[in-house]
């Protein structure tokens, strides 16, 4: 199963939100042109991912896993946070267990406890474009744009293709007041999702901000 990721759309200050791959929490991902709502996720999310089980893993920390995710899933965030540190406490440096902890903890608003357990995950995994987003991600709740903008970077090469966190690099940008830089990294995202209305308004608010009115009117 997969979890949540999220997309900010800068037009009259909307954030919207979207789900992607798995194991990335509540993902960026703009509306789809075709939907009515732009709450609307690009794909239905289905609650973090459970860690894979090799054979060495003990009946608890497994049962722990599934109880977590079922709780998830249902929405008891409380219940998948107990269920989630069992599972810890049987193998404490198991990154996607630490992983979708951190998604349960930033769903019951303690992202600072979010943030650490992210970090976590990726010195333990490194190269996992989810981890990298989820971080991201928390990073911009905390109103910390740099930082946001520096593990989105690090998701976009993870998965360059990918046009929420492409779109995310560069609204985290702008939100750090940084629009020479978002510019260009709105630009890649209108490449890699040319039907995005939302994207072409985020780039002629940018482009508004330098200066650039004519481009801007183009944008929009």
């Amino acid at each position: 199963g997969g979890a949540l990721i999220w997309v900010m759309a800068v037009a009259a200050g909307v954030v919207v939100w979207r789900t992607p791959a798995p194991e990335a929490d509540d993902v960026a991902r703009p509306p789809q042109p075709a939907m009515a709502s732009p709450q609307s996720p690009a794909r239905s999310p289905s609650g973090p991912a459970q860690s894979a089980a090799p054979g060495g893993e003990t009946a608890a920390f497994i049962d722990s896993g599934r109880t977590a995710a079922v709780a998830f899933t249902t929405g008891n965030f409380e219940a998948a946070r107990v269920a989630y540190e069992q599972a810890l406490a049987q193998r404490p440096d198991d990154p996607e267990t630490l992983n979708n902890l951190g998604q349960v903890l930033v769903r019951l608003g303690s992202v600072n406890d979010a943030v650490a357990r992210f970090e976590r995950a990726i010195e333990l995994s490194p190269e996992k474009w989810a981890y990298r987003f989820n971080l991201a991600r928390a990073a911009g709740q905390l109103g910390q744009w740099g930082r946001a903008a520096a593990e989105y970077r690090q998701a976009v090469r993870l998965f360059p293709t990918d046009y929420a966190t492409q779109f995310n690099l560069a609204l985290a940008l702008h939100k750090n007041g940084d629009e020479q830089a978002a510019i260009p990294e709105f630009q890649q995202a209108i490449q890699l999702a040319p039907g995005e209305p939302s994207f072409h308004v985020a780039l002629a608010t940018s482009l508004e901000a330098v200066g650039r009115a004519t481009d801007a009117v183009t944008e929009f």
